[in-house]
């Protein structure tokens, strides 16, 4: 076996059947091949933190533009329309399969239904679910915390701020993990490919019901945001707005919620931090920040090569995919100093966490009020909490990262 294959990683299965030792994974691969060809995941590994930021900036010649379909052919493309319609039709629309004119028209539009005013009018209200959701923790004393806690943290404001009905929350398990299961793999099953499809149709459905609802009793949330937004005559179309509704529903709480899981156990398995957390409760934005960079959530996202072009040594051809490794990036030493260890006075300004340049996230206000909100009750009323799982089971997912469930155990204050 070559040095090569020994450093190799499969980023279909690979996140699950390696779990967390995947960050240490990449690591290797950063530190020793930093421009590596993948043969088991059939694409490009860019890992170092100034390629990285160079990929997210458009500084070498890579693009959201058709990135998904080389994924799609797993199934005959006559067979397309009988077997996933909706995936076929919308992951083209979404915000995050696009670029220049398309995607700055896109942004433009949503960033006047979904801006930093919106989401601070939200916080009182993520404050009184973080409030209760933590003392649901205290009354059991031991739990689920993934879907018991963390889902119903980030699926319920994220509804309260769509306008979705908070009935449908419990659905969202089915629907990120079908979806991402299906679009976050590198060589997916075609199965798991019609899942991702069939999660697109049902959220469609409900989207849908409120869309009609809002025609005549307009609310102040995010899907009446959507339907009013317009830049002089433009308005988004209603594939658009359901299109936009997926990204918002899955990768906005689902990253949240995933980030929320492995954060509290980041810090249940190294008492040095949860103590400095306990001693300095005025700095939890810098607190989450670290945690944020540290957990490697966020692994990275798929781009398209639309011309040939050179990077560290290496040619990489046009109609190939590079995975771009943000969870690598983030803990390249040339930029962070020991990033194995949690350090809540570093200077996160580097973190690749949200992306650089035009496709900065545009929920990173709704992700960090929540987290800051939650953390900030857990370790107010929490004394000690304790992950019971030795190994955490993680999803086969290597762009948003995280887990099928945790238990923990916690004592109060």
């Amino acid at each position: 076996m070559t040095v090569h294959e020994l450093l190799d990683v499969d980023l279909t299965n690979d996140p699950r059947t390696r779990g967390q030792h995947m960050i240490e994974d990449l690591d290797q691969i950063r530190d020793t091949d930093p421009v590596h060809w993948s043969e088991k995941s059939r694409c490009w590994f860019v890992t170092r933190h100034a390629d990285v930021v160079a990929a997210f900036q458009r500084k070498i010649p890579v693009t959201n533009d058709g990135r998904m379909f080389p994924v799609f052919h797993l199934i005959p493309p006559e067979e397309w329309g009988a077997r996933i319609p909706a995936l076929v039709k919308y992951s083209d629309l979404w915000i995050t399969s696009s670029e220049g004119d398309r995607h700055a028209r896109l942004r433009s539009l949503l960033m006047k239904a979904l801006n930093r005013k919106i989401v601070e009018n939200l916080r009182p209200y993520a404050q009184a679910r973080a409030e209760f959701l933590v003392d649901t923790m205290l009354s059991a004393g031991e739990l689920e915390f993934n879907e018991t806690i963390s889902r119903a943290m980030t699926g319920d404001v994220l509804f309260k701020l769509l306008g979705m009905p908070p009935e449908l929350v419990p659905q969202l398990r089915d629907w990120a993990t079908w979806l991402m299961e299906g679009v976050g793999a590198t060589v997916p099953t075609p199965e798991r490919l019609e899942k991702a499809s069939y999660a697109l149709e049902k959220m469609n459905e409900a989207v849908l019901i409120e869309l009609d609802k809002r025609r005549t009793d307009p609310k102040d949330d995010l899907i009446t945001g959507l339907l009013n937004a317009a830049e002089g005559e433009d308005k988004l179309t209603i594939d658009e707005i359901l299109a936009q509704m997926h990204v918002a529903i899955v990768a906005g709480h689902d990253t949240t919620m995933n980030t929320l899981t492995l954060s509290v156990d980041a810090l249940a398995r190294n008492p040095d931090a949860w103590a400095w957390v306990e001693q300095n409760q005025d700095k939890m934005l810098d607190i989450v920040t670290e945690l944020q960079r540290y957990i490697g959530m966020v692994g990275g996202q798929p781009r398209l090569v639309y011309e040939d072009f050179e990077l560290g040594g290496k040619t990489i051809r046009k109609g190939e995919v590079i995975a771009v490794l943000i969870a690598a990036a983030n803990r390249d030493p040339a930029v962070f100093a020991h990033p194995d260890t949690l350090d809540f006075t570093r200077d996160n300004r580097g973190s690749m966490v949200f992306g650089p340049g035009v496709h900065f996230c545009l929920g990173h206000h709704l992700a960090k009020m929540q987290l800051t909100e939650f953390m900030g009750a857990l370790v107010r009323k929490v004394k000690t909490i304790e992950v019971l799982d030795e190994d955490l089971d993680f999803l086969p997912v290597w762009v948003f990262r995280g887990v099928y469930k945790m238990n923990v155990r916690v004592t109060p204050r």
